[in-house]
């Protein structure tokens, strides 16, 4: 009996001096990081967070010309009752893109608002001609003010204990852009219908037949516009206005400077538009 009670009470006394062990954050002052994640679908209350968010306009639509992206701020300390600005700058050394060619933002409106301790940042980035092919990013890092000191710069990409952790960047964030095409897999079975992929062709077809970008990866599925049963009729679409193009003298050309072309069943008759 003098064993076990020994044993509960060795118990009890090691449990105090892990929960005096635990520092909790109390302040005056409050902390201000980058997390951008939420739940995950794998465990109930389980999050991942990411440093990173990428996009490529390769998956928009050609009426598509910007878009927003946006990260998240987060604060540690208590909550105030007064809005709160927060303070921001590019990092130079780490940003390739360029204001006001792909990307526009005004880092004097970022504010945590009264009575929050989070808030969005979003950036607008746009749709540059020198984007095609190639990949930008800007990484935004968070500066100290009167209102938030920087207590950590790296952070663990989970909030769960027993996860794979990886460190991730607390005090930046990095947006990466880009419009990068590669050539789906389904156009295979398109081949009789629209001849050679390219990317001119590719963006032509989708924009005359509506074809989201997406759905080329979901070729087959009930949900995607992409069907092999289909590609006749979309053919034909695009031939007419292909042809419509030419016999008004305003021809559409291929990636190679050529005159754009189709199957073999859906050729377009460019002979008003030689020299």
């Amino acid at each position: 009996m003098k064993k076990l009670m020994y044993f509960l009470f060795s118990i009890l006394l090691l449990g105090a001096c892990q929960k005096n062990d635990i520092m909790l954050f109390d302040r005056d002052e409050a902390g201000i990081y980058f997390q951008y994640g939420g739940q995950t679908r794998l465990y109930i209350n389980s999050e991942a967070y990411y440093d990173t968010l990428s996009y490529s306009f390769s998956t928009a639509s050609d009426t598509v010309t910007e878009v927003i992206l946006e990260t998240r701020v987060r604060t540690m300390g208590k909550v105030k009752d007064y809005p709160r600005p927060v303070a921001l700058s590019v990092d130079a050394e780490q940003t390739t893109a360029i204001e006001g060619v792909h990307y526009e933002l005004n880092l004097d409106t970022v504010v945590i608002p009264a009575g929050e301790s989070e808030t969005m940042v979003g950036v607008k980035f746009l749709r540059a001609a020198d984007l095609m092919g190639k990949r930008v990013q800007l990484v935004l890092k968070l500066e100290e003010n009167e209102y938030f000191k920087i207590y950590f710069t790296e952070q663990n990409n989970t909030n769960v204990y027993y996860g794979a952790e990886t460190k991730i960047m607390a005090d930046r964030f990095r947006f990466t852009v880009s419009e990068i095409y590669t050539e789906p897999g389904y156009w295979s079975f398109a081949l009789d219908a629209f001849g050679e992929w390219s990317i001119a062709k590719f963006r032509f077809v989708n924009t005359v037949c509506e074809i989201p970008v997406e759905d080329w990866n979901r070729g087959g599925y009930d949900d995607s516009k992409v069907q092999a049963g289909r590609f006749p009729i979309y053919a034909l679409m695009v031939q007419n206005e292909l042809q419509e193009r030419a016999d008004a003298g305003n021809p559409v050309l291929d990636d190679d400077g050529s005159f754009m072309q189709l199957g073999p069943n859906y050729q377009v008759d460019y002979s008003g538009n030689m020299e």
